[in-house]
């Protein structure tokens, strides 16, 4: 049996191609949402050099979730498997909530923009801004966080029942895509009652097909699924999720589609060895990318209208704004997320000894665990998500100690 110190030592690298991956979506979110999404939201902010329209970064970011919680949900340790994830995601949402609110009040009037209510800010700490339309975003960008930890509860309930396992998966990655369609299409239109409209949208079923797609990919590379049964799923998701969007966003779809294409070969083939001279960069940024990805967008408006106001070009605001991302994103991740989850997981109160509690070995019957090379331990946001490689150390040694036992 492997101890924990040898099987940190035994562990295989980390695969540079979760951190591209993860790189790629985060940082197309931002500069998406600063040349193109502030100017629809505030028109006065643009226009900027060019524009970036797409809009897959965020899907990109769920389904690289969906993947880790394949790979890091354990039998036996589920609690703590859950605190894990809430500890390093919801410190830095409710400090970057607090934050993004406070600026916005001190500078709505100034710029004629909506001012932020005390119900508002709550509804942004307890994560229910979309089951009501008397709740606004203190960021619109936030959407992912709620989806996020209910995917992570959904599968810390279903997992040690078995209900992740057998015959009942493809039947349940199917409805994920069938259902939410007949519901868009059927009850949830314009004129649905506002319950309707709460429900769908609070639990975001427009958007759970991607955790679907999370599930088949990992599903495959543990030779489960057939390629040619994930390849017809992966197709299915993307056609629905256009339908969703009645079919106004195609081009965002079909790059969206390309990066999926990026996600099965990084967990299904070898790792983009090619890109290991731009490791150090490409993990700094990865690194911190639930940091910026929690910071850029609402901040950024009030930056690049601050800078607006001064006679800054379209050129400096764009690069001023992904400074800002950038630095905050740094700051928040070394002096929020770090320290909030290292102490929630380590030092906490003594009455969260149990979540801490080291998890029993995976019996041979639920199939052995993937011990192919991780990204780091960092939240999916997405939100790296994204949110998006949520794996740390000490559950890489678990991993790894049970794999030694069930081959």
């Amino acid at each position: 049996m492997l101890t924990p110190e040898t099987a940190n030592q035994k562990r295989s690298p980390r695969k540079i191609s979760w951190d591209v991956l993860r790189v790629v979506a985060v940082y197309t979110v931002v500069v998406q949402h600063i040349t193109h999404q502030s100017p629809i939201n505030h028109a006065e902010l643009g226009p900027y050099p060019f524009v970036l329209p797409l809009q897959f970064g965020a899907s990109t970011l769920l389904v690289i979730s969906a993947f880790f919680v394949c790979v890091t949900v354990r039998r036996g340790a589920t609690k703590r498997w859950l605190w894990n994830r809430v500890s390093r995601l919801l410190p830095a949402y409710l400090v970057a909530v607090v934050i993004t609110y406070a600026v916005s009040r001190a500078v709505a009037t100034s710029f004629g923009w909506y001012l932020p209510t005390h119900t508002d800010l709550v509804a942004n700490l307890l994560l229910i801004q979309a089951w009501a339309p008397d709740f606004h975003w203190v960021d619109a960008s936030y959407w992912t966080l709620p989806v996020q930890l209910m995917s992570f509860l959904i599968a810390a309930l279903l997992w040690p029942r078995g209900l992740m396992r057998g015959k009942a998966i493809p039947v349940t990655l199917w409805s994920l895509v069938v259902v939410p369609l007949v519901i868009r299409f059927v009850w949830r239109h314009d004129d649905a009652a506002q319950w309707v409209k709460s429900l769908f949208d609070g639990l975001a079923l427009h958007r759970v097909a991607l955790f679907g797609v999370g599930v088949a990919i990992w599903l495959w590379t543990r030779h489960r699924m057939s390629g040619a049964h994930l390849a017809a799923y992966l197709v299915a998701v993307l056609v629905a999720q256009d339908a969703h969007s009645y079919f106004v966003d195609t081009p965002s779809t079909i790059a969206f589609g390309v990066v999926l294409v990026g996600i099965v070969a990084a967990a299904g083939g070898p790792d983009w060895a090619i890109l290991n001279g731009l490791g150090r960069p490409i993990r700094w940024l990865a690194g911190i990318s639930f940091g910026v990805y929690l910071v850029h967008q609402e901040l950024g408006f009030v930056l690049a209208r601050y800078l607006l106001d001064k006679g800054i070009g379209p050129w400096g605001r764009l690069l001023a704004c992904v400074a800002m991302a950038l630095l905050l994103g740094w700051a928040i991740t070394k002096l929020v997320e770090q320290p909030a989850h290292r102490w929630l997981t380590t030092r906490g109160p003594t009455a969260w000894a149990w979540l801490r509690a080291r998890p029993q070995p995976q019996e041979p019957s639920s199939g052995g665990v993937p011990v192919s090379p991780l990204p780091s331990d960092l939240p999916a946001s997405h939100p790296r998500t994204a949110g998006a490689g949520p794996v740390t150390s000490r559950e890489l040694e678990w991993v790894a100690m049970a794999s030694s036992q069930v081959r």
